[in-house]
């Protein structure tokens, strides 16, 4: 397992909350970018973890709330607002379709 990979997916599982986190929190300020970040952050993980299946959805689970966190500080500082969400499920980080 390669610590690499690692920080790549705790990198990626932030990104993809943070930019949940500020479309569900912004929907007037939705756009294509934050869609893409999601669809690319999704698709980043699952190829990582394709390519090292040691890192498996357990692994993802066990960074679950330190990434959430994460992402919620950042995107409350890029909104410059509060947010009034404080978890997000399994089915909102790598399932449910965000489309404008």
């Amino acid at each position: 397992m390669s610590r690499r990979d690692h920080r790549s997916v705790q990198s990626y599982l932030v990104i993809a909350m943070l930019h949940i986190i500020k479309w569900k929190t912004q929907p007037n300020k939705r756009s294509h970018s934050w869609m893409f970040s999601i669809a690319n952050s999704r698709q980043a993980i699952a190829d990582i973890c394709a390519a090292e299946p040691s890192i498996n959805q357990a692994v993802l689970v066990s960074y679950w709330e330190q990434s959430f966190r994460k992402a919620r500080k950042k995107a409350i500082d890029e909104m410059r607002q509060s947010t009034d969400i404080t978890s997000l499920s399994w089915q909102e980080v790598f399932e449910e379709k965000y489309t404008l």
